[in-house]
């Protein structure tokens, strides 16, 4: 079975957030800064690789009832996206107290993921 353009970019989030997850424990002080929040050393290196474990588990499952072709479960895990990226944006804008183009990152999975569950949504009509 050929996949549906939803399932298609439901692959590609999955990618997206392993390869984010793998960037966290590699190299967490380039993907904070790339966040807008630039940490340099204990705990807080600690929490990135944290957060890049969620973003990596998070991908895995998305990748997982991708590879199974099952709509329906992607479309919760779009809205789930929506809400991580919308509290990560929440999270970062309140610390940098300014619009920085960092930000971007965190608007760009909100509208990622929203547009996503639109495509899922109208494939299981």
């Amino acid at each position: 079975m050929l996949p549906t353009l939803g399932v298609s970019l439901s692959l590609l989030a999955a990618c997206a957030l392993l390869g984010i997850g793998a960037l966290a424990l590699l190299a967490p002080e380039r993907l904070a800064e790339a966040y807008g929040l630039p940490v340099r050393e204990g705990n807080a290196l600690g929490f990135v690789r944290a957060t890049g474990a969620r973003d990596a588990i998070l991908g895995a499952a998305i990748l997982a009832v991708a590879l199974r072709h099952e709509p329906f479960e992607l479309a919760i895990f779009a809205a789930l996206g929506i809400l991580l990226s919308a509290f990560d944006l929440a999270i970062a804008y309140t610390h940098l107290r300014r619009i920085r183009p960092e930000l971007l990152a965190h608007l760009g999975g909100v509208i990622g993921f929203s547009v996503l569950l639109i495509i899922l949504i109208a494939e299981l009509r």
